[in-house]
């Protein structure tokens, strides 16, 4: 999955969704091989990056987790994921205080235009870092498939409590 060049798909046929859950269930002890396949930016201790949450990625997530709970993924799951109208676009960052994710909010920027997200997730309980003061967290940005070049180079930026972070992401590279 490594290297696709087709851009984002939107719609899927029935092979690209029996594909993508075979691929999760292949990784069902390694769902970090998955993630890796749709991440942006650093991945290290105290580094932001992120990850394009496309549909295949949720396929081969529910594929993962159905392999390792040892059953078949329901109709009613992966229709949810396919006939889903908004990619998902997820940041993980810092701060120095624990609600320091209640102010921040994702854009995503394609050429001059810029797309707000319909809905933004954040964690809920920010995470306290070992031997320091930091905290680390996670917001997600619902973006509008219809609003989006599924095959631009695309900026997401994070605009948080000192400033902004920005992530060069290029779609092309994701299914």
């Amino acid at each position: 999955m490594n290297d696709y060049t087709g851009g984002i798909k939107v719609n899927l046929t029935e092979e690209d969704i029996k594909e993508a859950i075979h691929w999760g269930s292949e990784n069902r002890d390694n769902l970090e091989n998955i993630l890796r396949c749709y991440s942006f930016g650093e991945l290290g201790i105290y580094q932001e990056g992120g990850a394009v949450l496309t549909k295949t990625y949720g396929l081969a997530c529910l594929g993962c987790f159905s392999a390792r709970e040892i059953r078949t993924p329901d109709r009613a799951e992966i229709e949810e994921i396919v006939n889903s109208d908004t990619l998902g676009i997820a940041v993980t960052t810092y701060g120095s205080k624990a609600d320091f994710l209640r102010e921040s909010r994702l854009v995503l920027r394609q050429g001059e235009k810029i797309i707000h997200p319909v809905n933004t997730e954040i964690t809920k309980q920010v995470e306290s870092t070992e031997g320091f003061s930091v905290y680390r967290g996670h917001l997600v940005g619902y973006f509008p498939y219809s609003e989006i070049d599924p095959k631009a180079k695309s900026t997401v930026i994070l605009v948080k409590e000192r400033g902004e972070s920005r992530f060069e992401v290029d779609f092309s590279l994701y299914k």
